[in-house]
């Protein structure tokens, strides 16, 4: 009863939060589809080569001012890559460990960048 009870609250909070932030999700999707676009067709491959992980990086980027991501979201998307990559790591596969760990570390990162930023703002307040 408890758990149902916790998941409609969820859902009814994610409802309320995707309503709110329809256009800003839009854009970041928009946004993240032309760079996979211009990744898959080398379009600035001589000067500047955008790879998978400058896309995660500027996905996470842009999470913060679309979507409004605060430091506990980025360290939850850190927590997150980290398990993906010790469980790569085990099956074997080190070549996407190693590649998801360069994600954990862009995810801790830029959240404790904002955790830096978040503190100074309420002690200015």
């Amino acid at each position: 009863m408890i758990r149902l009870k916790v998941l409609l609250n969820f859902r009814k909070k994610l409802a309320s939060w995707v309503s709110s932030h329809y256009l800003n999700m839009a854009i970041f999707n928009t946004f993240l589809v032309i760079l996979v676009l211009l990744h898959s067709a080398k379009y600035f491959d001589p000067f500047w080569m955008i790879s998978i992980n400058v896309i995660i990086f500027i996905s996470l980027l842009t999470s913060v001012f679309l979507l409004g991501a605060r430091s506990r979201a980025l360290f939850i998307f850190s927590l997150l890559f980290w398990i993906l990559a010790g469980g790569m790591g085990i099956l074997g596969i080190n070549v996407w460990a190693e590649r998801i760990s360069i994600y954990m570390f862009q995810a801790f990162f830029i959240g404790v960048l904002l955790l830096i930023i978040e503190h100074l703002l309420i002690r200015k307040n």
